[in-house]
């Protein structure tokens, strides 16, 4: 029975030892698997982190890209905006040279754009010893594009009426368009101005006004041939201010460039 009972011990024992044996076997590899599993999560975050880094900076890029595109884009519209107006100008004086070189300025629409520019007009003056108008270009420019009346037009009346600026009216009076310069006493009657962009101004009002539009007190027609009866007491006004456009024109571009 003793034996019995030291047998039972025995394999109580040795039954508890392997349990002890499988318990530490399987936390260790337990263990071991939690260490993988911790290695792979590890990696894995790694993996993770290192895509999303390149996935922002992919993404700045493209927002770097978006924005270089939208810029390049605003600069084509802007250069094809900018054609267009050169293309516009480069119509308008063309027309307007054209009509002034082969004679046909008194009857050309006044109310249309010459796009003159004021370099041109001061090349002209330099051109033409017209050292009275020095200076005016960009009041001519300008007084079209208040008013639409072609600056040629206005600078050969300018250039007519005041004998190129140096007439007593235009050295004493800003007065370049002869205005109010009529009956017994001209140079009394005549207006005064504080300057000549003044006086041009007003001259350019004038014609819009009271001479282009239609239904206006002195309206006859769109050109100088229907102007200068109702504006000049000279018969010959229109042609002789035709004459003075293309005179003008071919020296504010010599050669029609």
């Amino acid at each position: 029975m003793q034996r019995y009972r030291w047998a039972a011990f025995l394999a109580v024992s040795m039954l508890t030892m392997l349990g002890l044996l499988y318990m530490q076997y399987y936390s260790e590899m337990q263990r071991e698997k939690y260490e993988q599993l911790t290695r792979q999560i590890n990696e894995l975050k790694e993996i993770y982190e290192s895509t999303a880094r390149e996935l922002t900076e992919v993404h700045e890029e493209n927002r770097a890209l978006l924005r270089d595109l939208e810029e390049a884009l605003t600069r084509i519209e802007t250069v094809e905006q900018r054609n267009s107006e050169l293309e516009t100008i480069l119509f308008n004086q063309r027309q307007t040279y054209q009509n002034a070189v082969s004679m046909r300025g008194s009857t050309m629409p006044v109310l249309t754009k010459s796009s003159f520019t004021a370099k041109q007009y001061e090349r002209a003056w330099n051109s033409l010893g017209a050292h009275g108008l020095k200076g005016t270009g960009p009041f001519l420019v300008r007084a079209e594009e208040l008013y639409g009346v072609n600056s040629l037009v206005l600078a050969a009346i300018a250039y007519l009426e005041s004998a190129g600026g140096m007439s007593k009216l235009a050295r004493e009076k800003n007065n370049l368009f002869g205005l109010g310069a009529g009956g017994a006493n001209p140079y009394q009657n005549a207006l005064l101005f504080s300057s000549k962009e003044e006086c041009i101004y007003y001259a350019a009002r004038l014609l819009r006004n009271s001479y282009l539009i239609r239904g206006s007190r002195n309206y006859g027609g769109n050109n100088l041939q229907a102007i200068g009866p109702r504006y000049a007491e000279d018969p010959l006004w229109a042609e002789k201010v035709g004459r003075a456009m293309s005179k003008i024109a071919r020296a504010a571009i010599p050669g029609g460039r």
